[in-house]
């Protein structure tokens, strides 16, 4: 029973491997606050839990020396970093929409820690990011980078490699996706924002006495955080919509690979 069992390890260390590397990489169990021992007991959980169906269907033959285990190591490491930051692409579209709201307002010097990227982010920026984590739970988003875990295996099997052209197409349009999602969210504040210089600018011609510069930057800022309580319903629904159309990325990425 014992020796089952020791036979059964190099196997789990592969599969734990991938499931680290997934689970490092996505949204809600990457959280730079997150301590590293949490992340590994759970990594082990859900390694624990997948192993069987990993070993029950399919027939592995695992290297017998030491560099090609490593490098086959290596391989899912890859597979698992390709799979969770595909996931946490969505959250960027998330932040830079916040970016270009904050920049728009004038609140680009106001920046703070970013739990998930471990970087500096504008406030509007942290706000849409943890909304959508919210909601990203609310939806049971955390299960799909299960299933997707689950499914990889499907479509990159452990002796076999990953489709490089098709994965790199995929992600690409990953990142397209990103860009326009952030413009998306952030679009009718900017163009509103804009719209207010404008308008300050014709009230600068009109009355020359008044120093405009002093004035259109509090404005802004006003404008700003009024049309975010205006519109919030509305973009927390834009958010919602787009962590659903990631489970279709997210699977359609896992099912090319």
């Amino acid at each position: 029973m014992v020796s089952n069992y020791i036979n059964l390890l190099p196997l789990f260390t592969i599969v734990f491997f991938r499931t680290a590397s997934i689970l490092f990489f996505s949204p809600v169990f990457n959280q730079t606050g997150l301590p590293m021992q949490i992340k590994i007991s759970l990594s082990l959980v859900v390694a624990f839990v997948v192993f069987p169906v990993v070993n029950n269907s399919q027939q592995i033959a695992l290297p017998d020396s030491v560099i090609p285990f490593i490098l086959l190591i290596f391989k899912e490491i890859a597979i698992g970093f390709v799979i969770g930051y595909g996931a946490t692409l969505a959250f960027g579209a998330f932040v830079v929409a916040g970016e270009l709201i904050s920049n728009e307002m004038g609140l680009h010097m106001a920046e703070m820690v970013d739990p998930m990227f471990g970087d500096r982010i504008n406030p509007i920026g942290q706000m849409l990011q943890m909304v959508g984590l919210l909601l990203f739970l609310a939806i049971n988003g955390h299960h799909w980078i299960i299933e997707s875990l689950v499914l990889s295996y499907k479509t990159v099997p452990v002796s076999e490699f990953i489709a490089t052209n098709i994965t790199v197409a995929k992600i690409i349009h990953l990142f397209q996706g990103m860009f326009v999602s952030a413009l998306k969210i952030a679009a009718p504040i900017m163009i509103v924002l804009a719209l207010v210089v404008i308008v300050a600018g014709l009230v600068g011609r009109a009355a020359p006495q008044i120093n405009i510069f002093i004035l259109v930057f509090p404005m802004k800022i006003v404008a700003g955080f009024l049309l975010l309580a205006v519109t919030f319903p509305f973009i927390a629904r834009a958010i919602e919509y787009l962590l659903n159309l990631l489970r279709r990325d997210l699977f359609g990425l896992v099912g090319g690979m």
